[in-house]
């Protein structure tokens, strides 16, 4: 019953709420442009991906004229979007459907998954809006919906194909919904006194308690406005470069360079680069210091630094020891 009553609720708040004017929600769209906004809704705004996605369709129509593209010829198109693997996948995969299925994008998750930078996620988008088939398309916005409604917390870990069986609405409505209501509603800081599922919600009901307890756990003093950035430089993970010609060491900014924004300009300022920023994957303390570690790819320039393979590279990081 509770099930049935999440599932009914959210999709009368969704005849009232629907986003409207999302070019990517029209009636009848191809699996080759859910693609497109599925790569460019990883992680980004919806409001900073519209413009992209529409100028980028104009440049590349087609999946066909995605893959005659070159990596100079689509950067522009792309530029801005950050995590710039991403857009290596895409013209990639273009390749690959344009060469092993004849332009037209496979209709099973399996043969989806094969494709460069097609995880689970994107497979079930592909399926649900390209091809209308019965698919949960789970992300992080199906997660905290479930999560905050049946278990209190948006992180809980539970077992998606049990509800993947359960919902009965089609799930194209009902992916559109989730996310909608996820960017609306059931936000960062959620609108509890204007959702209409709160009655029987375990996020409200319990107060969010149960996701502010897990918050304060997670809660670290990590100062980052005083850390140093251990830059690792690269060319697709396989290359890494250094300034030190004899043995491989990380770039070392000076303290308080450590916003990507700021990593960007130190490289181009002084070696001419320009550089995709990935997140600190690793902080910690070195002798009472802040430190982050952070992979960076260079996008445009030309490198003039030794290059060291992948293992020496982890085999240096192995010998980063940070304070206990």
């Amino acid at each position: 019953m509770k099930i049935y009553s999440f599932e009914k609720g959210l999709l009368e708040w969704f005849k009232k709420n629907e986003r409207k004017g999302l070019p990517w929600r029209r009636k009848r769209i191809s699996a080759y442009e859910v693609w497109v906004s599925e790569v460019m809704l990883q992680q980004t705004q919806v409001s900073r991906v519209v413009i992209y996605y529409e100028n980028f369709l104009k440049r590349f129509p087609s999946v066909e004229e995605l893959a005659k593209a070159s990596w100079e010829e689509f950067l522009p198109f792309y530029q801005g979007l950050g995590y710039y693997r991403r857009g290596k996948n895409m013209l990639e995969t273009a390749k690959k459907i344009v060469r092993e299925y004849g332009g037209q994008f496979p209709k099973t998750k399996k043969e989806l998954m094969t494709l460069q930078g097609v995880g689970a996620y994107t497979a079930n988008a592909i399926l649900s809006f390209g091809y209308s088939k019965d698919s949960l398309a789970w992300d992080t916005n199906l997660q905290k919906v479930f999560g905050r409604f049946f278990f209190g917390n948006k992180s809980e870990k539970f077992d998606e194909k049990n509800f993947d069986e359960k919902i009965k609405a089609e799930k194209k409505i009902f992916n559109g919904a989730v996310m909608d209501f996820a960017n609306l509603v059931c936000k960062k800081e959620p609108l509890c006194d204007s959702c209409p599922l709160k009655k029987q919600c375990k996020f409200f009901i319990s107060n969010g308690k149960l996701e502010l307890k897990q918050k304060k756990e997670l809660k670290n003093s990590f100062r980052i406005e005083t850390a140093r950035a251990y830059v690792f430089l690269h060319a697709e993970h396989k290359m890494y470069y250094s300034s030190n010609t004899k043995k491989y060491k990380p770039f070392i900014l000076p303290i308080g360079k450590v916003r990507r924004e700021h990593i960007k300009e130190y490289f181009l300022n002084k070696y001419g680069l320009t550089l995709s920023v990935r997140p600190p994957h690793k902080r910690g303390y070195i002798v009472g210091r802040p430190i982050i570690f952070v992979n960076a790819q260079i996008l445009l320039g030309v490198p003039v630094f030794s290059v060291f393979d992948r293992q020496r590279v982890h085999d240096m990081m192995a010998l980063i020891s940070f304070d206990s």
